[in-house]
């Protein structure tokens, strides 16, 4: 299968202002995604991060703030929301989109860590590493067919009712065994509203689009029409993961490569999703529902060092 790529002939004044767009969006992201490292940085610190920590499980603060400096940016832009993959055309279809990625998805973390263990594999080192991101690659081409044979839906019912029943799901499990409490709610709205659908938001939304209309999307593969802002955008999802790994007082506890890798193989996953669709719809529902019904059964059961 062969690239396809868009050419045209720009003259030289056209060709300098296409170069200088570019410059100044690539600039206007690295800026963005840097006081994001910042605030991550020196936040993790302070008393009301560490008390939501320990009595919410996740913070909200620093998500609010990054979602509050990206809703400024994009005011800024002066575009409509629609640019950036904020609108609920075609929501339908775009949520039984997210709702099949929700499954598909399974794929990297079930096979990844029990294959990788059951052929005697250290996800940390790079036969473990290779391993995983192969999974996250045949869910990539798994997710490329749903979506170049996925047929539009008129009704949403189904599938709304299917995630309030999936985000239930750890809540009603965590009551059957007595182990209900405030973080185990808080796990399921922190991943399924601020990682989900604010990630999503931030990368998905202004990084790749605000990337994609100043370097276009002049490839196509395998019938998804992407360009530079699908890869950097993914990059950046990697990078940012890897500080979950730092603290300012001790630096890094780990510099897992692994981490940026599999991140950026996700965010590809994701940014394929928003491609393909043209709204954050489908990718929120595929970055947050796995994560949101997962991560509050990892803390139920005591699964952390299963999938750590």
């Amino acid at each position: 299968m062969t690239i396809q790529t868009r050419s045209s002939s720009l003259s030289y004044s056209e060709r300098e202002a296409t170069m200088k767009i570019k410059i100044l969006t690539t600039l206007e992201i690295l800026a963005v995604f840097a006081l994001m490292l910042v605030l991550r940085v020196t936040l993790r610190s302070t008393s009301i991060v560490q008390w939501e920590q320990q009595n919410l499980g996740w913070t909200y603060t620093l998500v609010f703030l990054w979602i509050g400096i990206t809703v400024l940016v994009i005011l800024l832009t002066r575009r409509g929301w629609a640019a950036f993959g904020v609108s609920k055309t075609n929501w339908q279809t775009n949520l039984d989109i997210g709702i099949k990625a929700y499954l598909v998805r399974f794929i990297p973390p079930v096979f990844g860590v029990f294959g990788a263990a059951w052929l005697g594999l250290d996800t940390a080192k790079i036969g473990g590493m290779a391993f995983a991101a192969s999974m996250w690659i045949i869910a990539l081409a798994a997710m490329v067919w749903v979506l170049n044979h996925h047929k539009p839906v008129k009704s949403g019912r189904a599938n709304l009712i299917l995630t309030i029943l999936l985000l239930l799901f750890p809540i009603g499990v965590a009551l059957a065994m007595r182990k209900l409490n405030m973080v185990i709610v808080s796990t399921v709205i922190w991943q399924f509203v601020l990682s989900g659908f604010g990630e999503e938001f931030i990368y998905r939304g202004y990084f790749q689009s605000r990337l994609n209309q100043a370097f276009g999307r002049p490839m196509c593969l395998f019938g998804i029409q992407f360009g530079a802002g699908l890869f950097i955008a993914s990059f950046l999802f990697g990078l940012l993961h890897i500080f979950n790994g730092y603290d300012p007082t001790v630096g890094f506890s780990t510099l897992a490569w692994g981490v940026l890798l599999s991140n950026f193989l996700a965010g590809l996953f994701l940014g394929v999703i928003r491609e393909k669709t043209g709204n954050l719809v489908a990718p929120g529902i595929a970055h947050g529902l796995p994560d949101a019904v997962g991560e509050p059964l990892i803390k139920i059961f005591g699964w952390t060092e299963i999938f750590s």
